[in-house]
């Protein structure tokens, strides 16, 4: 009987390359797979035995990579070792983690880094330890997807004077995106909007969450929405996220099927120049 094995596969990182196919052998590796520390929102109940308990979210992901390294001759594990030691600098801001043959990237920042000396063995292999601090846990798909729409218009109606034959116009545009998650949790989608359009709205109709934004884009102006870090930036630059109505409730994709909304108005001498919304996400899981 053959029994199905788990390879951790190939693991990119900047210009590096570990796994099969390089002289960095995976040996270890944890915490992409454990659950985060969970930081509960429970408090206790006086005068009663237990708490009331609230939702529960994760803190950070740590993951921990062991190496084997593997040259032809002394000089070429040196040139390994340096090669890793300008590849785990300090960092200002998390990097793409990516495991290729998993379908999975997390981003990450070194926080440790070991390579020890072990003269007997130096001669043409060496040993690694490698540590990533993961302040978003989540882990995502290698594939990102993206769909648009326009802002969706309604029907022209009925042409008056009526005559026979009756003549209607144009039926209205749906300005709806279907989005699947294949996780199974909620991913946070990258919202763009392109002007010309006032005040409009982004619906989650699954969930009925949603956010209205109280401005008007003109023509060649456009609107980034990040609904992980509620960041809104104007041509992708001028923070604007008091834009944003009070009282929105940020719309997530939900694991599996979703269908968002998108409405807007027309600017006063742009009826037939539509706003589009872009819809940019991955797979989601913890």
């Amino acid at each position: 009987m053959t029994v199905a094995q788990q390879r951790i596969g190939r693991i990119q990182w900047g210009d590096l390359q570990f796994g099969p196919g390089s002289r960095y052998h995976v040996t270890a590796i944890d915490g992409l797979d454990d659950l985060p520390d969970i930081r509960s929102e429970d408090t206790e109940r006086p005068g009663q035995n237990g708490d009331y308990t609230g939702p529960d979210y994760t803190g950070p992901r740590t993951i921990q990579l062991g190496l084997g390294l593997r040259a032809d001759s002394p000089d070429e594990l040196r040139d390994l070792v340096i090669a890793l030691r300008a590849a785990t600098q300090p960092q200002r801001q998390p990097a793409a983690v990516q495991l290729l043959d998993q379908d999975t990237l997390v981003y990450g920042k070194i926080r440790r880094r070991n390579i020890p000396y072990d003269a007997e063995y130096l001669w043409s292999t060496g040993t690694a330890a490698l540590e990533w601090y993961c302040a978003d846990p989540y882990l995502y798909g290698l594939t990102e997807y993206s769909a648009s729409t326009t802002a969706y218009s309604p029907a022209a109606g009925r042409t008056y004077p009526m005559v026979y034959p009756r003549a209607y116009g144009a039926a209205g545009q749906s300005g709806r995106i279907s989005a699947f998650n294949g996780g199974a949790s909620p991913a946070y989608p990258l919202l763009r909007l392109d002007g010309p359009v006032a005040n409009p709205s982004i619906e989650q109709v699954n969930t009925g969450s949603g956010l209205t934004i109280d401005a008007s884009l003109g023509e060649g102006e456009w609107l980034i929405i990040d609904t992980r870090t509620r960041a809104v930036l104007l041509n992708g630059s001028s923070p604007r996220r008091s834009w944003v109505r009070a009282g929105a409730q940020w719309p997530l994709l939900q694991p599996g099927a979703n269908e968002i909304a998108y409405r807007g108005s027309a600017l006063p001498g742009s009826p037939g120049q539509p706003s589009l919304l872009t819809l940019t996400w991955r797979d989601t899981s913890l």
